[in-house]
């Protein structure tokens, strides 16, 4: 351990090695609104540690008291990034709000010279100084029910749920009856929505993912996970008992992230995205959870759901960078 300035003490050390008592206070931290994300939870760390190597914990103390916890991935030594690198949407360190603390001396703490980040918490001060790109999340407040939340939309001036009746009578009409399950676990299933999403990702001339093994197993693994705080949802959508749009997501105990999602482009005239996320919203508050975050990019169908943002920053933390590394 090392002293630090407001006689904080930290230690490092792999999600499997961590008491019972250090994740008891570490959930006692993501209890804050500010951390609802289930990218901040336990058991988010500990799945992406079971799918690759180099994931570490930084935990800060006062005294005998978990006060904060900074889990990341080393890329290097002493040079680290986000767990689980560009799956992780939402990134920083989970620390009670009446601790006074640097980022410097987090990152020398738990002996780190650098780390890389693209989805930082922007109201975290401490990382300021590294900002070199601002962002937000888009996200969906469910936290009075789907009846509320519509009543925002008409509000704002905007009609995406009613634009997406439209298509769903559309294609029950011309096809066939839709069906819709939040979550089911069939992994056949996951690999045919990971195929969908490479060649995606292909017409459009990105680089795809899903091709390591590591992806594949997180996927999977994920879709077994079911913890009271944090859990995978593999969501289906069907027309006429075909599967024409899926979703892979993380949920904490109140909010539900939209991570991976695709769509049968034999069906791209009917939405079928656009319907799949109506009714993920319309089901999620009666599944209790309260939000559900879009994640970055403004997408256009982002701008027409979404009812506030988040805001988020990328950068790279140096250690003793100081002011002078965000310029």
């Amino acid at each position: 351990m090392k002293d630090a300035p407001s006689n904080i003490c930290f230690e490092v050390r792999p999600p499997s090695d961590l008491t019972e008592s250090c994740i008891a206070a570490w959930l006692r931290l993501t209890a804050q609104p500010t951390f609802s994300s289930p990218f901040f939870t336990p058991g988010y760390t500990r799945l992406v540690a079971s799918c690759v190597e180099g994931v570490q914990v930084g935990i800060m103390r006062q005294g005998s008291n978990v006060v904060g916890i900074f889990p990341f991935e080393l890329e290097a030594p002493r040079r680290a990034r986000p767990v689980g690198s560009v799956f992780c949407d939402y990134q920083g360190a989970v620390v009670n709000p009446e601790i006074a603390w640097q980022a410097e001396a987090l990152l020398d703490g738990v002996g780190l010279d650098e780390w890389r980040f693209d989805h930082v918490l922007a109201n975290q001060p401490q990382w300021a100084h590294f900002h070199s790109v601002r962002d937000v999340s888009w996200s969906v407040d469910l936290s009075h029910g789907f009846e509320a939340y519509e009543g925002c939309l008409r509000q704002a001036g905007r009609a995406p749920l009613r634009d997406v009746r439209r298509k769903v009578r559309m294609i029950e009409r011309e096809v066939g009856p839709l069906s819709f399950s939040p979550h089911e676990k069939n992994h056949e299933l996951l690999d045919t929505m990971l195929e969908w999403k490479s060649a995606q990702w292909a017409r459009s001339g990105w680089i795809g993912r899903f091709t390591s093994a590591w992806e594949c197993q997180l996927m999977h693994r994920l879709l077994e996970t079911n913890e009271p705080t944090f859990g995978g949802l593999f969501t289906v959508l069907r027309c006429a008992g075909r599967p024409i749009a899926m979703h892979l997501g993380m949920r904490s105990d109140r909010l539900w992230h939209y991570w991976t999602t695709v769509y049968d482009p034999e069906f791209a005239r009917y939405s079928p995205g656009l319907i799949m996320l109506a009714e993920m919203i319309r089901h999620a508050f009666w599944m209790g959870l309260r939000e559900l975050d879009l994640g970055k990019e403004a997408f256009e169908y982002k701008k027409r759901f979404h009812t506030h943002t988040i805001p988020l920053s990328e950068g790279v933390a140096i250690r003793g960078g100081g002011e002078e590394a965000g310029q």
